[in-house]
């Protein structure tokens, strides 16, 4: 026979007094979450009322002139709704905003913010910096190798974004070593800063780690620069396949005959690559 369990003694009312403990500290945090809410949508929509007050102003930047006198909170709204508007501008107008910008101290403050030991900080003071990117170009370059993925992500990014052609080697050499960037991050960032010469890819082309060397080639002739030609056939002997193919590609993107010699002497390593480069000799050939 199972003895019975006998039952535990309560005390009265202690279950109605831990119930409506629990219903009141529910409903506090119910209105705390109502409240945060209601708080959000009223600064954010005092914000939006800020910015329509101050935007007829940016005209008046763009044009060289300065702005009135403003209270202190909307001249802070102006200078982020000229940050905005500067990166998405071009030419004159970007560079009339980025040097009121830089006139207001604006860049200071987000310089010592990317130094931040907080990555969302650093992320947001680096996109903040972005219109004044080409400005300082070492910061960009530092964030570059940021313990974080993402500031580093974003900074390729801002580099390309703000053409900063300069950087194009310390770019590609991002795609290898212990903080690296994505590949097709590092790709769109070369491309956007559309480097005009394979100079300004410096020795990336001769690299000694075959994907640097590869990614370099390979947006050389993305980017149809004629004065790669001779650096795109000497990676037709590399031992990298990679590289090689990579060559391959560029060489078809350029249509230069002038590389079929080159070509034609490549001793290929397996039948597609092989394939490859006879359907390359054979268009630069028919033209």
């Amino acid at each position: 026979m199972i003895p019975s369990i006998p039952a535990i003694p309560t005390i009265p009312g202690l279950a109605m007094a831990l119930l409506l403990t629990t219903a009141t500290v529910c409903g506090l945090l119910a209105l705390i979450v109502v409240a945060e809410r209601i708080i959000r949508t009223a600064l954010a929509h005092r914000e939006e009322k800020r910015r329509d007050r101050v935007r007829p102003h940016i005209l008046t930047i763009v044009d060289g002139d300065t702005p009135a006198t403003l209270p202190r909170r909307d001249r802070a709204a102006l200078s982020r709704l000229v940050a905005d508007t500067a990166s998405q501008v071009r030419g004159e107008d970007r560079e009339a905003l980025t040097q009121w910008l830089i006139g207001q101290q604006f860049h200071r403050a987000h310089l010592r913010r990317m130094k931040s030991p907080f990555a969302l900080t650093r992320a947001r003071a680096l996109d903040r910096f972005a219109p004044m990117a080409e400005h300082a170009p070492r910061s960009i370059e530092r964030m570059l190798g940021d313990r974080d993925l993402r500031v580093r992500s974003l900074a390729a990014q801002v580099a390309g974004r703000s053409g900063m052609a300069a950087l194009v080697p310390e770019l590609l050499r991002r795609t290898e070593g212990t903080r690296v960037i994505p590949a097709r991050i590092i790709s769109m960032a070369v491309l956007r800063a559309a480097p005009s010469s394979i100079a300004e890819f410096g020795d990336t082309v001769t690299d000694s780690n075959h994907r640097v060397r590869a990614l370099a080639l390979d947006l050389a002739g993305q980017l149809n620069l004629v004065d790669a030609r001779r650096a795109i056939e000497a990676g037709l002997d590399s031992p990298s396949a990679d590289v090689r193919m990579a060559s391959v590609r560029s060489i078809q993107r350029l249509g230069s005959p002038l590389s079929l010699a080159a070509l034609e002497r490549m001793e290929t390593q397996s039948p597609e690559e092989l394939f490859h480069t006879e359907v390359v000799i054979h268009e630069l050939t028919v033209g």
